[in-house]
């Protein structure tokens, strides 16, 4: 038999199936129909929801429920009942796929025959009433064919399935919700102010409810965002708060971050991927700039969010109580363990993570039991993320289909709000998908004149959207040219080079991007960009820092031996260590980041799309340093990155661009203060060109004052000076990013 899961599997528990069924033609003998519906449900069981052959499982299952109801005709009511309760269960689960209004007819009118044979104290009433109430709300949110007395029967169905539910059922949060959504669609239809209050009691309860899991609690969550938002009902910014909080701990029940990023980019989460952004929406809307920032940090980069909270400083919790400090360490650092872990042990992992997560929950209380601590692990307020504007303003550019907004957050000012225009969110949503689908096809070649024809039409609308209101507004606040501005883009808009906007306008019609006004660098948090900067540094040694250089040249990359030589030339050949070859290995890259605070890679960048903690370096031939290896090192005394390889800043399409999921926010993560990294590709030979700018800027004056602060401004020279070399194309200098302090 073929391993279940598997199109070879589906294929033959179908055949099975059919088989049965050809059997019973000829026999009549209900144990042959038994045995069909057994294979056909093992081979809908194993279908993917997305699979394009599951309408025909469930059709094929469906024919032969069919059969066995025209078969039962001589039962008694209680088994009839059992055979038309799964038929009408399997119309409206291919109704959800098909979207056929007969599917869905058919269910309501088995729902219908089988409460008239369910006996009153049965076991399943409340889910067959919910069933039935669903399916009449169901018919009118996609037909709009709904009387007053089937809104009357719905609403009568639901209390009733509520009243019979037990105490401690963990799906009555699921149920509460499915009520509350169906008022919602009534209120939109009537008017009756009654039933949006009760919706929004009802998915109060459903989301407070303490025995449904915190996933199911977390969609009635959203659904009570949706009908709040879209009704300006005063409990919209509570639901949106509810909802971030089960955010985080409906992915926290991943025991690994590639399960915890299964659960973010799978097709269930998918409504929840934009709640901070729509939340922000809501609360800008309201004029409530400061909590929009704070739903926008609380709900984005949760996959690092959640790792970073377990490396959170404890210096003055150390002075003030080492022993629990030392207790909070040794749990952390167990439960990094597993969370950071790519061995096959789930059943292993996932109980371990609970014991271990349940008795770090115990720590932190006693935590916050001390003055002080009230608000340890906690989201995290504007007035300490304002801090992340101390070296200069912080442009938040906020995407959602509600509405989109661009905020400046400066240090001891007041947030800055600058509207945008109404179809801000369709265009931006169509320049990320065009640049991506012009360098995704496999004819792509850096120097492609098509590609480089839609970046520049991409930069010129990033001019008009983004770009030139930011600068017009800067200069109005007193913030000069050649200032440090960070750029902290949501959604699609982290993979769009929004420091290169432009051209922008100028008094004397001189070419000049953002870049060129202010120096740009990104930042996917604000509490990253603050970690950034408050990270010990006292290992690191004085004077010039050391560097170590991995580097790998080969057939394709023939540039890397000069790019090398030139980097020990400019920085000092004292000051340098370089691995390549089969010296390179992660375990020794690793051990010699520990004593280097700058590195320099020049090597291959391997992007891998769907499974970004996949994502490498190519040290040598088949042996990667990947994402998560990177993120599980702890680099105290690191400080600059320098990643001249492809894609390192490239974010993968899996539908969770907020957890910017590439090798530059894994070296932030992982210790280093600033890094540079690569949009896409980039060409071999820019990589000595950059290189030689770079380092020349950053060593220019006195090679001990070289600092990491200074990198920003030092890429920014490098690729105003690579735009001037003849044949250079856009993409080329466009390419490459600034992230950090």
């Amino acid at each position: 038999m073929a391993p279940p899961g598997t199109d070879d599997y589906r294929i033959i528990a179908s055949n099975l199936a059919s088989a049965w069924e050809k059997k019973y033609e000829q026999t009549d003998e209900s144990e042959d129909l038994t045995e069909a519906i057994s294979h056909h449900r093992a081979a809908l069981t194993s279908c993917p929801l997305d699979h394009p052959f599951r309408p025909l499982y469930l059709s094929n299952l469906a024919g032969v429920l069919m059969s066995r109801f025209d078969w039962s005709g001589n039962l008694n009511d209680v088994k009839r009942m059992w055979v038309l309760l799964n038929l009408a269960n399997v119309y409206h689960t291919r109704f959800r796929q098909t979207y056929d209004s007969e599917d869905l007819e058919k269910a309501i009118s088995q729902y219908r025959e089988v409460l008239l044979l369910c006996p009153p104290d049965h076991e399943h009433k409340d889910k067959l009433l919910m069933n039935l109430g669903l399916s009449l709300i169901t018919r009118f949110q996609n037909f709009g064919r709904m009387d007053y007395k089937d809104i009357a029967d719905a609403i009568k169905h639901y209390r009733t399935s509520i009243s019979l539910m037990p105490e401690g059922n963990p799906e009555v949060s699921s149920m509460l919700s499915n009520f509350a959504r169906g008022l919602s669609l009534i209120f939109s239809r009537t008017g009756d102010a009654e039933h949006l209050e009760e919706s929004i009691a009802l998915s109060r309860s459903a989301v407070e409810y303490p025995f449904s899991s915190a996933r199911d609690r977390l969609k009635a969550a959203k659904n009570w965002t949706v009908t709040a938002h879209a009704t300006r009902h005063s409990s919209a910014l509570t639901a949106y708060r509810k909802a971030l909080s089960l955010l985080q701990r409906a992915i926290d029940l991943g025991p690994t971050v590639q399960t915890r990023h299964e659960y973010i980019s799978g097709r269930d989460i998918e409504p929840l991927r934009s709640l901070s952004m729509d939340a922000a929406s809501y609360a800008i809307k309201s004029c409530a700039y400061e909590e929009a920032i704070e739903m926008l940090e609380q709900g984005r980069a949760l996959l690092w969010s959640g790792m970073r909270s377990l490396r959170t400083p404890l210096d003055h919790l150390h002075e003030v109580d080492k022993s629990l400090a030392d207790e909070f360490t040794k749990i952390s650092q167990a439960l990094e363990a597993i969370i950071t872990t790519t061995a096959d042990t789930f059943a292993h992992d996932l109980a371990e993570k609970r014991r271990l997560s349940g008795e770090l929950d115990k720590v932190v209380l006693q935590i916050r039991a001390l003055p002080g601590f009230e608000n340890f692990r906690r989201p995290i307020p504007f007035h300490h993320l304002q801090a992340a504007a101390i070296g200069g303003p912080v442009i938040i550019i906020n995407l959602s289909s509600y509405r989109s907004d661009i905020l400046i957050v400066r240090s001891n000012h007041p947030v800055v709000h600058i509207p945008t225009p109404t179809d801000f969110f369709d265009r931006v949503t169509k320049l990320a998908h065009q640049l991506s689908e012009t360098r995704t096809p496999k004819s792509y070649r850096l120097e492609s004149k098509t590609y480089d024809r839609v970046l520049r039409r991409t930069l010129e609308e990033l001019s008009e959207l983004v770009g030139q209101p930011v600068a017009n507004r800067l200069m109005e606040l007193g913030i000069p040219e050649q200032s440090r501005i960070w750029l902290c883009p949501t959604s699609v808009l982290a993979s769009l080079p929004i420091h290169a906007a432009g051209p922008l306008s100028s008094h004397n019609n001189v070419k000049r991007y953002l870049c060129d006004i202010y120096v740009c660098s990104y930042t996917p948090s604000l509490s990253a960009l603050i970690a950034s900067r408050s990270r010990n540094l006292s290992g690191s040694a004085s004077g010039q820092p050391s560097l170590l250089i991995v580097g790998q040249p080969d057939e394709s990359l023939p540039g890397v031996d000069s790019e090398t030589r030139s980097i020990e030339c400019l920085v000092g050949g004292g000051s340098v260590t370089r691995i390549a070859g089969k010296a390179a290995t992660p375990e020794n890259v690793i051990a010699h980041l520990l004593m280097h605070p700058w590195v320099h890679f020049a090597c291959h960048g391997m992007l891998q799309p769907g499974r970004p903690f996949e994502s490498s370096f190519l040290l040598q031939h088949n042996i990667h340093l990947t994402l998560l290896r990177i993120a599980k090192a702890h680099v105290h005394t690191a400080e600059l990155a320098f990643l001249a390889a492809c894609h390192t800043a490239e974010l993968t399409e899996d539908g969770t661009p907020d957890e910017v999921l590439h090798l530059t926010a894994a070296m932030q993560f992982s210790g280093f203060r600033s890094v540079i990294g690569t949009m896409w590709a980039m060409a071999d030979e820019d990589g000595k060109d950059l290189s030689e700018h770079f380092y020349g800027k950053m060593f220019a004056a006195d090679a001990q004052a070289a600092s990491y602060e200074k990198s920003a401004k030092a890429l920014r020279h490098a690729t105003q000076r690579l735009r001037t070399k003849k044949g250079i194309s856009l993409e080329r200098w466009v390419n490459f990013v600034h992230y950090g302090a």
